[in-house]
């Protein structure tokens, strides 16, 4: 579940962009928090035990969500929701994802912002921690609209990823590429295209392999030199 915080989301390019970059996706709740007249305390907390993904999405406004988010957390968060005997949230995801006006090259050491996104974000690892969730390294998007096309298309996919992929290793990435390769042979209608992903995910698998071979090497490597 997308939980999305963003007064204007209708004029938000980073907003639109990611929309329409989950249309294939199934499975996904896009839920926009600005959207909703009467907060339904029990309907937001079953939304939350239904789904094991939860994603919070806002552009960052002076170091922080936008008031909606914040407001949610309050409301819905209760203790007798989240603590009363057992945690409902336990062992589900928490992801982050973050969009600037800003370049990335100011949030970091020496940077005209003298603060990192991820002590700016600290709270929801702290919330995560407290609710016992798995808490995923922030997504973050700085100044999408100087990116270059190829730039975008590697979003949609890190976007996709972000909110599909079960976990974040190199295994499980090459195994969400080969899944979704053989989803798209499967709705591809030329018979050509058909082919042409088959084979990517043929050659996939086959470098998936060669690399699992490699890193058996270089751990018995490290084994017989005492370092394993």
């Amino acid at each position: 579940m997308v939980i999305i915080s963003h007064p204007e989301i209708e004029t938000s390019m980073v907003q639109n962009f990611l929309k329409a970059s989950v249309a294939p996706l199934e499975d996904i709740t896009w839920h926009h928090l600005d959207a909703i007249d009467t907060l339904d305390v029990a309907a937001e907390q079953a939304l939350l035990r239904e789904h094991e993904r939860i994603v919070f999405q806002f552009p960052l406004y002076w170091y922080a969500a936008p008031a909606s988010l914040k407001a949610w957390l309050d409301t819905v968060l209760t203790g007798q929701f989240a603590f009363n005997g057992r945690q409902p949230l336990a062992g589900k995801t928490l992801g982050i994802v973050v969009s600037t006006g800003t370049a990335a090259k100011h949030f970091q050491a020496g940077g005209s912002e003298q603060v990192t996104l991820s002590e700016i974000l600290r709270p929801y690892e702290l919330v995560a921690r407290k609710l016992g969730m798995v808490y995923l390294p922030p997504l973050t998007i700085h100044q999408l609209g100087y990116w270059q096309e190829t730039d975008k298309q590697h979003l949609v996919i890190d976007y996709q990823r972000y909110l599909t992929q079960a976990q974040f290793n190199f295994d499980q990435k090459l195994a969400w590429f080969e899944t979704m390769l053989i989803k798209k042979a499967a709705e591809a209608t030329s018979p050509k295209a058909q082919q042409r992903i088959t084979l990517l995910s043929e050659q996939l698998s086959d470098k998936r392999s060669e690399l699992t071979d490699l890193n058996w090497q270089v751990q018995l490597i490290r084994e017989e030199e005492g370092e394993g």
